[in-house]
């Protein structure tokens, strides 16, 4: 007799935000999901609220609680550096893979989330979209093949309601480009430009971030030379994207050892 596998138990951190919501339809409507918490921080009004009151599409009787409790096979966090920091704490004691979506400039922060995998089995994504993942790929490749002929540029576009820059994607193409051509991420890259700032080092990596209305997620490296100019884009047509991808990186890493995974190991890059 084939064994059925049992639904993988789901836990959501960050549920009333932008991709929480998303998160919560997602999960309620895979059969391979049970989503079994809804986590908001303690002094949210979303608190007590039932989780069919935050997102009409989770038809779930699961009511937003504010602390991650035992029972979730892993936790799905899309929250704040501070968020983030204590939840992982959290699943470390009681033993729950953690899928981390919350990005920050922050070196010392990202570090330090990262250590967690010494406990539990950990992803912290940059983003969880199929496209995206394979750009950072692509778009290093492309910066070793081109040479130091090319200067490179990297813009960033997001929703006016995005609080920091630049984006984690945008940070994750940076480092991939980085590692490939022998740069130093935290040295070489240039925020943006005004004033007299000089004659472009051969070194920098332009950094730039836009913040214009609804834009979901618009990213595109430029590499130009003093004869040509190429550019590579990938652009989110929906937010979905980035929830299916953290749901599937969800149930991929439940039951895994502990460890620091990447969405290369869950996509077979």
């Amino acid at each position: 007799m084939k064994r059925v596998a049992m639904p993988v138990k789901v836990a959501i951190n960050g549920a009333g935000g932008r991709m929480g919501r998303r998160l919560l339809s997602i999960a309620c409507a895979d059969p391979n999901v049970e989503l079994v918490q809804a986590i908001e921080y303690a002094a949210s009004p979303l608190q007590g609220k039932k989780v069919r009151e935050v997102e009409p599409e989770a038809d779930t009787d699961l009511v937003i609680t504010s602390e991650l409790m035992a029972g979730a096979e892993a936790v799905i966090d899309f929250s704040s550096p501070q968020g983030t920091s204590a939840l992982a704490k959290r699943a470390e004691e009681l033993g729950i893979a953690l899928v981390i979506g919350t990005t920050a400039k922050d070196f010392e922060w990202r570090a330090a989330i990262k250590k967690s995998a010494e406990k539990v089995p950990l992803i912290h994504a940059q983003n969880f979209s199929l496209g995206v993942n394979l750009m950072f790929k692509v778009a290093a490749q492309m910066a070793k093949s081109l040479g130091e002929d090319f200067d490179i540029e990297i813009v960033e576009g997001h929703h006016h309601h995005k609080v920091d820059a630049p984006s984690g994607t945008g940070m994750g193409i940076a480092s991939s480009i980085c590692e490939s051509i022998g740069r130093d991420v935290e040295k070489d890259l240039v925020y943006g430009r005004e004033g007299q700032v000089g004659k472009r080092s051969k070194q920098e990596i332009g950094m730039h971030a836009l913040r214009m209305g609804s834009e979901i997620g618009l990213h595109t490296v430029y590499y130009a030379s003093e004869h040509e100019r190429l550019e590579f884009t990938h652009r989110a047509s929906s937010r979905d994207v980035f929830a299916a991808g953290a749901m599937r990186a969800a149930k991929w890493i439940a039951g895994k050892p502990a460890g620091y995974y990447e969405m290369t190991d869950i996509l077979g890059l």
